[in-house]
């Protein structure tokens, strides 16, 4: 198992501080377990990835949406999303009820849920 010595590096970028951390590099060890960490590290580099990292964390405090960490990465929602699902798990992050959820249509009873249904008995 790979152990960081304790450093930080402090590089800012486009007036963003972002933080290189011994927890940081042990998040980026495992990109080969998830291949959206590659991906984003691969097309925007480590800087955006640790802003991205910092902004997940702030996910799990409630502070920031997965939307504003897009916008604030200049990433897509789904790679945003991806990669808060990614850190999550890597990191323990969040509880069960502000982790990263996908719904899928089989989760709704549509039945139950019927609003056209409700407007025509009426």
């Amino acid at each position: 198992m790979y152990a960081a010595e304790e450093f930080e590096l402090s590089i800012t970028v486009r007036e963003t501080e972002v933080t290189i951390t011994p927890e940081l590099v042990e998040v980026i060890a495992q990109e080969d377990g998830y291949p959206t960490i590659e991906r984003v590290l691969n097309e925007h580099g480590i800087t955006t990835f640790a802003l991205v990292y910092d902004l997940v964390k702030a996910h799990a405090a409630g502070d920031v949406t997965i939307r504003q960490i897009a916008d604030l990465a200049d990433l897509s929602t789904g790679t945003a999303y991806d990669l808060v699902e990614a850190l999550y798990s890597i990191r323990s992050l969040g509880d069960d009820e502000s982790s990263p959820m996908t719904y899928t249509p089989g989760d709704f009873d549509a039945a139950a849920d019927d609003l056209l249904a409700e407007i025509d008995d009426e």
